[in-house]
């Protein structure tokens, strides 16, 4: 009954025509608002584009100064202003050096920051020692050369630098030298203050008789600038050989202490 009215009612003259304006109209709205949307969307990018200025490669270079009114070439002045002109006129750079600067040699503490000196020596030398009787004698490589100046305060330095400098190297600013022989067993200390030092040679490749005490010679001479006595021997003298010696430092003379350390103990 129901299929029946509906079917009736669809042919009815005006559905059809009713049906068609309906779908004309909604056709007509969305042509508009896609129109408004696109012309919309196509000025919102010319904003975003045409309006956005086109960036410029920046250089540091200044302008170019025009040759026919300076007389000068293109370009010739542009670092001018990063040289000074001495003031006497003769067209030379005057730069500013230092009147004496401190320079750490191998070995040497830091006196930077400190008056140098005028009295200064060097000390070098080969410390050697003897590999079998074929092979004879050979580079004793990395063999440690402690120098302390025999006016030297053991109140000046603290008990870690004191095991710093029975490890092998020197504190800065402490008075105290430490250098290693290099690979052919030779060794350097320049800008040396000239004065009276005790000197330490402590082999890297030969061995001592450890069943022996340290000999009474090292003690009399380096123990009294040592605090920590017990722990400078254990990490300087007590396994390998050494060599204590009084030696001068004078002035624009370079001394050379060498040593031969002969076979190993062991």
């Amino acid at each position: 009954m129901a299929d029946a009215k509906t079917a009736k009612a669809a042919k009815k003259p005006g559905f059809f025509k009713e049906l068609l304006t309906f779908l004309l109209v909604i056709a007509i709205i969305l042509g508009i608002a896609s129109g408004a949307i696109f012309y919309l969307s196509g000025k919102n990018l010319d904003d975003l584009l045409g309006s956005r200025p086109v960036a410029k490669k920046e250089t540091n270079q200044p302008a170019l100064v025009n040759p026919v009114s300076t007389g000068q070439e293109a370009g010739a002045n542009q670092q001018l202003n990063a040289v000074p002109v001495s003031s006497e006129g003769n067209g030379a750079a005057d730069v500013a050096m230092p009147a004496a600067y401190p320079v750490d040699t191998p070995g040497q503490h830091s006196n930077a920051g400190a008056a140098l000196p005028t009295q200064k020596g060097a000390l070098k030398g080969t410390i050697t020692w003897q590999y079998n009787d074929f092979v004879g004698t050979k580079p004793d490589v990395n063999a440690r050369i402690y120098l302390i100046r025999t006016d030297f305060d053991k109140n000046t330095i603290t008990d870690e630098e004191e095991v710093v400098f029975a490890a092998g190297l020197a504190p800065k600013n402490s008075g105290l030298y430490v250098v290693k022989a290099n690979g052919y067993g030779n060794y350097e200390i320049g800008n040396l203050p000239v004065g009276e030092y005790h000197i330490l040679v402590a082999s890297a490749k030969t061995n001592r008789n450890t069943d022996l005490p340290v000999d009474g010679y090292p003690i009399t001479k380096l123990k009294p600038y040592i605090r920590m006595w017990d722990e400078f021997i254990l990490m300087s003298l007590m396994t390998n050989k050494y060599e204590v010696a009084t030696i001068t430092i004078e002035e624009n003379q370079t001394l050379d202490f060498s040593h031969d350390f002969g076979n190993t103990y062991i």
